[in-house]
């Protein structure tokens, strides 16, 4: 009984046995021996160990323990030596406790008969005759006031160091738990937290097996045990029904001790009896602590409680630590995958970008964007993993049509188990998933919807999960603003391309180029770099345009823009300055540099134009070009503009058909 302290109680007896003056022992309801005093009398000891005495002494203890128990009193009886003795029931938290003591006679003349009736049964006694001293008391009635003292203070010092034992276990318990919650840190497991209570459970409950259980898919999983029992009860999960169901849905403990009851709980005939703790993580219970075969005391289911509910709470610490860290994974990688797409404009990039990272944020194979399309509000798939490039213009999905669809027309993200079981759709697999889960998630900007991104086939297999979802939800959001940017940045280069650009020959327009030409000066004079400019002219453009038309006009126009920017190079600039003139800005080149540039672009005119013309005079069609540079022939814009068109003038005036660089 592991609420008595042996030593401290052997030291009461003793006291007591002293006081009193006779013998004082302590047993078990049982009749077992748990403690005894050393002042016994020699008669009783003598017949207690003698062969033919100790049977009948036991047997006497035994009858008499239970009839004393039955009483709930001090019982006096008479013991085989013919002493009297006293049995006194003592009972602490539902166990109880006999203490016994006597063998006395009520005269020397009791003793005497007692002597010569038993001389032949003991025949140990003939030969210690005169040894023996009997204890004599005066009466009856002062041995039973003695027993009724005795009882009374032993079940004082019993009760009282029962509660200091289990006060001093409790203080320990708690003690343990509170150590062990504020040594909770970022690292701290739930398996900690598990065994940490299955040593406690073990150690301080002498439990004989137990085991702890998670809730899963609506069963008990085991995920720890120990004990007796370890290898059959960490591989048998629990239904949850019966008295499991009462100790997990009223979070409160249970104890079952029937047979049917644990059947159908899922356990085998080893177990006889089951006490359940449900483990308590804020309102919900995430598992429970079965405790097998073992008795436990009041004191002790209320601490266990007690214990289990600050696992919980430990438990739940732990829960919030992994989902504080999650979220701040799920952060970083939003972060990090925003960090990839945000700079992206070129949508074909974007789009790629956007699926790539959504699959490796779900850890998926599977996927495709669709967005719709600008004229229609069909469906088309953007970018796929797992779908061939080619299908990608064939496919076109109607608004409600399909999975894809009824997420665009309705803007609310959908997760399956099973692809086929959503909107009862019968699938046939043609893209050859592996799995049936799937993800659609809208692609949303306030209350309009501009596409649907889909993922599809986990890596491991398994299933979709609501914090796949919720992530990928997440980062769809970057990617729509992302989107948006990309069409308002492309629309706007759209916009600008177009002020800046001639729309006959998609040449920069004059207004570009008086941008342009201003930034060249500035640089150049901020640098100390030189530049030249071109100014190049159609020879004999309206006489062209009045014999063939203005149609005719407008293709050689075309024809030479296109000749001219081919000829150029990366780093020239040549715009439609306007009618049939053109100018051309060569960064950092001098004179004599462009000159052959420019000299390059009249040659490939000359050659390059086919004669297909009827009625303008002229074998071929020619540019005349006048070149001037900076510094030399000017310092401003006007001034340089100005040298460019007086060489230009020269070589019309010198026959066309000609380059000319100014010169003073």
């Amino acid at each position: 009984m592991e609420f008595l302290d042996i030593d401290n109680l052997s030291a009461l007896l003793n006291h007591l046995a002293k006081l009193a003056g006779i013998p004082v022992s302590l047993y078990s309801s049982k009749g077992d021996i748990i403690l005894q005093t050393v002042n016994e009398p020699e008669i009783l000891k003598t017949i207690k160990y003698s062969p033919a005495g100790i049977s009948e002494y036991n047997e006497f203890v035994r009858k008499s323990i239970n009839k004393a128990i039955l009483s709930h009193d001090v019982s006096i009886f008479k013991g085989p030596e013919g002493g009297y003795h006293f049995f006194a029931p003592v009972s602490v938290n539902k166990n109880t406790l006999i203490i016994s003591g006597g063998g006395i006679y009520l005269s020397s003349k009791d003793f005497e008969r007692f002597i010569e009736k038993k001389k032949v049964y003991y025949s140990v006694l003939e030969t210690k005759d005169n040894g023996f001293k009997p204890m004599i008391i005066e009466n009856l009635s002062s041995f039973i006031q003695t027993a009724r003292h005795i009882k009374s203070i032993f079940a004082i010092m019993l009760t009282g160091n029962y509660k200091y034992n289990i006060n001093e276990k409790k203080y320990r318990v708690i003690k343990i738990m509170m150590e062990i919650i504020s040594d909770i840190n970022d690292e701290y497991q739930k398996s900690n937290i598990f065994s940490i209570l299955s040593d406690m459970i073990l150690f301080f409950f002498n439990a004989e097996s137990l085991v702890i259980l998670i809730r899963n898919n609506g069963m008990l999983e085991p995920i720890l045990a120990t004990g007796k029992l370890r290898d059959y009860l960490k591989t048998t999960s629990l239904k949850i029904n019966g008295f499991i169901e009462k100790a997990v849905e009223e979070q409160i403990y249970v104890y079952n001790d029937s047979a049917m009851d644990i059947m159908r709980a899922g356990l085998n005939e080893d177990i006889v009896t089951v006490s359940v703790f449900p483990i308590i993580t804020g309102n919900e219970t995430a598992g429970v602590l079965n405790i097998i075969n073992t008795n436990l005391s009041a004191e002790d289911i209320q601490l266990i409680t007690e214990t289990c509910r600050a696992a919980g709470l430990m438990l739940r610490v732990a829960q919030l630590q992994e989902a504080y860290q999650k979220y701040l994974r799920d952060v970083n990688t939003l972060w990090s995958a925003a960090e990839r797409i945000i700079p992206l404009m070129e949508p074909d990039e974007l789009y790629n970008a956007i699926l790539e990272t959504s699959v490796r944020l779900a850890e998926a194979e599977k996927g495709s964007l669709l967005l719709a399309e600008n004229n229609s509000s069909l469906l088309t798939i953007k970018a796929a993993r797992g779908i061939h490039k080619k299908l990608f213009d064939a496919v076109k999905i109607k608004p409600g049509e399909g999975i894809a669809g009824k997420v665009f027309t309705e803007g609310i993200p959908v997760l399956v188990d099973d692809i086929e079981k959503i909107y009862h759709i019968k699938s046939d697999r043609k893209y050859k998933y592996k799995t049936g889960s799937f993800l659609s998630i809208p692609l949303k900007i306030g209350d309009r919807t501009i596409g649907v991104l889909n993922i599809a086939d986990k890596i491991t297999g398994g299933i979709f999960s609501e914090e796949d979802m919720s992530l990928i939800r997440s980062f769809a959001s970057y990617a729509t603003i992302a989107l948006e940017r990309s069409n308002y940045y492309n629309l706007a280069e759209h916009l600008r391309e177009l002020s800046i650009t001639d729309s006959l020959t998609g040449l920069f327009n004059r207004r570009y180029f008086e941008e342009r030409f201003i930034e060249e000066l500035h640089r150049s004079e901020r640098h100390n770099l030189s530049f030249s400019l071109a100014m190049i002219d159609i020879d004999d453009f309206k006489l062209f345009n009045d014999t063939e038309g203005h149609i005719s006009g407008d293709e050689m126009l075309k024809a030479i823009s296109f000749i001219a920017k081919e000829t150029l190079r990366v780093s020239d600039v040549i715009a439609r300055f306007g009618g049939e003139e053109f100018a051309v800005i060569m960064p950092q080149t001098g004179k004599e540099e462009a000159f052959l540039v420019t000299e390059r672009i009249r040659k490939a005119v000359r050659e390059m134009i086919p004669r297909n013309w009827k009625k303008y005079p002229k074998e071929t069609i020619t540019v005349s070009i006048g070149i001037a540079s900076f510094p030399e022939d000017g310092a401003n814009r006007k001034e340089i503009i100005r040298s460019a068109d007086r060489a230009l003038y020269r070589s019309k005036m010198e026959g066309k058909d000609r380059t000319t660089v100014w010169t003073i």
